[in-house]
């Protein structure tokens, strides 16, 4: 398997190409022989740093995913607030993390579609991101770490219940698998709503923009499963798989009715977004994220082509947001006015 490095995931066109954005799995795993992060010792934690660096950078499993790849070593705990923040804006780490008091490290690539978080809530995180539809991609990227992190290692396991984790909902094959889908259409006619509820009867969680606790923005949804207990990692996932495949077809199904029925308001909508994003001189993050919404839908609809200078859409997203978007525009913005502002001229200057 080739790895491609020109692109971080989330630059990568595909990921403006169709319903879902990304495809994400995560492995939850702990150490046998030390407790659990939240009662862990600072001297303990430190140790459990030094054991998983150790085996992630390890060739001795001669994988290709990990021959192909430059991975970096974070302490996170030398970074400052708004570093931790930017990374995970970005969902290279947790919001969780931001704020551990415990010692917590970072193992991640240049493309930034996988992270090893360390001491989070577990002592060992995976997590591997494909562009658009491709569970499959970042299962076997995961796995193939996992394998590679697992060499000469015991980690917490019980023969009835699996893999022990902190939380018990992790339990068992230790495995989330998500969905990022751009569901505008679903949104609007507030059909969202009456899917949620199926969703969650199915045993899966539709979350907003990043994850628990958080709201959607730029109608971006996240659905994922919520059992690991009793069912196994291929199981897992083909039911999201077909989960998803139910939501994408629907969302499709209004979009192709939108355009046959109110093609011109629809596309004065879209272009109506256009205008402002390119001449606005101050802006909101919802109203940013609600009109980048409307364009990355245009842009799928053919109603116009107008796409970032560089990288796609969901990339603007994730950088009007206000650590990255500070970041990037190398400016410390001294309150929520000036942050608007910021976000105006970099917007304009991203698609015009």
């Amino acid at each position: 398997m080739s790895v491609n490095t020109t692109f971080k995931w989330h630059e990568h066109p595909d990921v403006d190409d169709s319903v879902v954005i990304s495809s994400r799995i995560r492995l939850a795993r702990n150490l046998a022989a030390y407790p659990f992060p939240s009662r862990i010792s600072s001297i303990d934690a430190t140790s459990v740093i030094e054991i998983m660096r150790t085996a992630a950078f390890s060739k001795s499993s001669g994988s290709e995913v990990t021959e192909n790849m430059q991975m970096t070593f974070c302490d996170l705990s030398r970074l400052t607030t708004e570093q931790l923040f930017e990374m995970s804006e970005r969902r290279i780490i947790s919001h969780a993390m931001v704020n551990k008091a415990i010692l917590r490290g970072l193992i991640y690539n240049d493309e930034e579609n996988i992270s090893i978080l360390l001491n989070e809530e577990d002592h060992l995180r995976i997590q591997a991101i494909a562009p658009n539809h491709d569970m499959d991609a970042a299962y076997e990227i995961a796995t193939a770490l996992d394998d590679l992190m697992a060499e000469g290692l015991e980690y917490a396991f019980d023969a009835e219940f699996g893999y022990l984790t902190s939380c018990p909902t992790n339990t068992g094959t230790g495995l989330r698998a998500s969905y990022m889908l751009h569901l505008p259409l679903l949104e609007s006619t507030a059909n969202i709503k009456a899917y949620a509820d199926l969703i969650t009867k199915a045993g899966f969680a539709i979350r907003g923009t990043h994850g628990e606790g958080s709201e959607a923005m730029g109608s971006i949804y996240q659905i994922s499963n919520q059992i690991t207990l009793g069912k196994t990692e291929n199981e897992t996932i083909s039911a999201l798989k077909h989960l998803a495949n139910q939501i994408v077809d629907k969302e499709l199904a209004l979009r192709e009715h939108v355009v046959k029925e109110y093609f011109h308001e629809t596309e004065d909508s879209v272009h109506r977004a256009y205008g402002i994003l390119t001449n606005c001189r101050k802006i909101g993050l919802n109203e940013a994220m609600r009109l980048l919404s409307e364009l990355r839908l245009g842009n799928i609809l053919g109603l116009i082509d107008h796409k970032p200078t560089k990288g796609t859409i969901y990339n603007l997203m994730t950088n009007i947001l206000p650590f990255n978007l500070q970041k990037t525009m190398g400016q410390i913005a001294a309150d929520s006015h000036a942050l608007d502002v910021l976000r105006a001229n970099y917007l304009r200057k991203s698609i015009s």
